[in-house]
């Protein structure tokens, strides 16, 4: 059976060429990444935007709809006439932040393939690095999507809308009113913090195995 020599793979394939064409490739889409979030942010803050909202509507309202259900529940947009800045300030910032931290993913990529070039080892300063990465990752998850409800909050509640229902004596609703989201952890970009976790605990490990490099050189 021919034996595969695992170490010239992997140089073949992580050589100098290789890396010199991942750097190339990342620092392209670095530039990319800017400049999509810079269109992306430009267009929120410079166009009307719009939101998704729920709307309740009482039955009675709507006399064509049958059923026990007193009242229906609609998905809708909703175009504000006059922008509000804090809401385009808190929708800015959650989506500059996801650009943000893939960015930074991508000056990390960057900065390992140089040092592998200069054949340099990974240590401390690496785990490090991918420690902040894992923290950035974490904090953007949990972070932008609660901005992102709150920016709608503040949208519709500047709108005038109505989010509180007028109700009769027997309790019932008088007229419809809009549900805007709001802030829970259900909103949380779970995919986005896993992936945040995962590169903690490889910081963590990183960190580990240079400290041990570090103990046991000149022992051996």
């Amino acid at each position: 059976m021919q034996r595969t020599d695992f170490g010239r793979t992997a140089g073949r394939l992580l050589g100098r060429g290789g890396l010199i064409a991942v750097i190339a490739v990342t620092a392209f889409g670095l530039v990319w990444t800017l400049a999509i979030a810079a269109l992306h942010i430009g267009q929120s803050i410079n166009a009307n935007p719009s939101y998704e909202v729920i709307v309740a509507t009482p039955l009675d309202d709507r006399p064509d709809l049958a059923g026990a259900a007193e009242i229906q529940w609609a998905s809708v947009f909703i175009v504000p006439e006059t922008p509000d800045a804090t809401a385009l300030l808190l929708e800015s910032i959650a989506v500059g932040s996801r650009y943000a931290v893939g960015m930074l993913a991508g000056i990390l990529l960057i900065w390992l393939a140089v040092r592998l070039l200069r054949q340099r080892s990974f240590g401390f300063g690496t785990a490090i690095a991918l420690g902040v990465l894992g923290v950035a990752m974490i904090a953007v998850a949990v972070a932008a999507p609660q901005l992102e409800a709150q920016a709608i909050a503040v949208a519709i509640d500047a709108a005038g809308v109505p989010t509180e229902a007028a109700t009769t004596s027997a309790g019932d609703m008088t007229e419809s009113i809009v549900i805007p989201p709001t802030p829970h952890w259900q909103n949380i970009d779970f995919s986005l913090l896993a992936l945040g976790v995962v590169t903690g605990f490889s910081a963590l490990m990183l960190g580990r195995a240079a400290r041990l490099q570090h103990d046991t050189r000149g022992l051996i």
